[in-house]
C-alpha cells in the first residue's frame, strides 16, 4: 500500500450546484416566455416537468461526489472505496481541475473538482501535489 501524498473529504460544491440552478431558472423562463399554438398548450407543462425532472437528476449527481478522495505516492486514486487511475493528463482550470479516472472493472468517470469542494489548504496541497508530478515527469 502506498503512503497518501494527497488526500480530502469532499462535499458538494455551491459553486456547482449554483450554475445548476441558474441553468435551470433560465430554461424554464425560456420555456415559459416561448411562444406556442393554442392547439399545443400541451407541451408546456410536459417540457417544465422534464426540465425540473432532469435538474433534480443532476443535483443529486452532484451530492453523490462526496466523500474521502486520496492520491498516493503510485499516481493512483482512491475514492468510494474503489482504486481508480487517471485516464488523460489532468486538465486545469483557475477554480477547477478535470479528472478523468477509470476503476478494475472499466468503468470511466469524469470529476470536476471544483475549488469549493474542500478547504483552501485542501487545495493549494492537490495544486502542489499534481504540478510537483509535471515537473518529474518533463
Amino acid at each position: 500500500m502506498n503512503a497518501a501524498r494527497w488526500q480530502c473529504n469532499l462535499h458538494p460544491s455551491l459553486q456547482a450546484r449554483t450554475i445548476l440552478a441558474l441553468t435551470l431558472v433560465v430554461t424554464l423562463a425560456g420555456v415559459g416566455l416561448m411562444p406556442l399554438p393554442a392547439a399545443e398548450w400541451v407541451i408546456k407543462p410536459v417540457l417544465f416537468a422534464l426540465i425540473v425532472w432532469e435538474g433534480w437528476r443532476q443535483d443529486r449527481r452532484l451530492c453523490l461526489r462526496c466523500g474521502a478522495l486520496r492520491r498516493d505516492s503510485a499516481r493512483d486514486w482512491h475514492w468510494q472505496d474503489e482504486h481508480w487511475q487517471t485516464q488523460q493528463p489532468l486538465y486545469w482550470l483557475p477554480g477547477a481541475v478535470l479528472l478523468v479516472m477509470k476503476n478494475p472493472q472499466g468503468r470511466i468517470t469524469r470529476f470536476w473538482l471544483m475549488q469549493d469542494n474542500m478547504q483552501p489548504a485542501e487545495w493549494r496541497a492537490l495544486r502542489a501535489c499534481c504540478f510537483r508530478d509535471r515537473q518529474r515527469a518533463r
